[in-house]
């Protein structure tokens, strides 16, 4: 797969996803002493690291895999769509959310430190990442229209299509799931990262 360029266009057929340049985040520390306020700035990363024991988010990515449940339902509603023809009630109510969006609406307890963590991830995971989430909105938009059609038809080869779809954002979601875990993607290469960190 050759890598993405930060300007990055997702056109599924009639799908469009536009992804702009990612600036990262930057907290500023305050109180203690002079040292330990210039550490802090220095390695805001590494400060929080040191908060993630007993959540889920991965340490290296700062990341978490909760996020992408929002596409495990869509994938597996369009899965079972020509069994279950009344699911596109529930496929037509998905609506795409931000990460931030998403665990301020879950609930969990680590929510918070999520987010903060997002704003932090270094940019070899969070590009990569952020551009295959591009691709999932796209590909869940197009798809619930395929499967909405599907229905209406009754077109066993149009429900065989939206089985295919399940089964690519399944992909997507398993290669979501691996920059999570620490794997760098294969969409950005490091001279764009750099060229858009400004250390080029």
């Amino acid at each position: 797969m050759r890598p993405w360029n930060l300007a990055s266009i997702v056109e599924p057929e009639r799908g469009r996803v536009y992804l702009s340049a990612i600036a990262s985040s930057r907290e500023s520390a305050s109180g203690g002493s002079p040292d330990s306020v210039q550490a802090g700035v220095a390695d805001p990363q590494g400060r929080l690291r040191a908060r993630l024991a007993e959540t889920p988010i991965h340490p290296k990515s700062l990341l978490a895999t909760d996020y992408l449940n929002h596409f495990n339902e869509p994938a597996m509603l369009l899965d079972i769509l020509a069994d279950c023809p009344e699911s596109i009630e529930d496929l037509a109510a998905w609506k795409p959310l931000s990460y931030a969006d998403h665990f301020r609406a879950s609930g969990l307890s680590y929510s918070e430190l999520a987010i903060e963590a997002y704003r932090l991830a270094p940019a070899q995971f969070r590009i990569g990442f952020e551009l295959v989430v591009a691709e999932m909105n796209a590909l869940v938009d197009f798809a619930i229209r395929r499967a909405s059609e599907a229905v209406k038809t009754g077109d066993p080869s149009a429900f065989a299509t939206v089985a295919a779809d399940s089964r690519r954002l399944q992909e997507l979601v398993a290669e979501a799931g691996g920059i999570v875990q620490g794997e760098p993607s294969r969409r950005v290469d490091q001279d764009a990262i750099d060229a858009l960190m400004g250390q080029k």
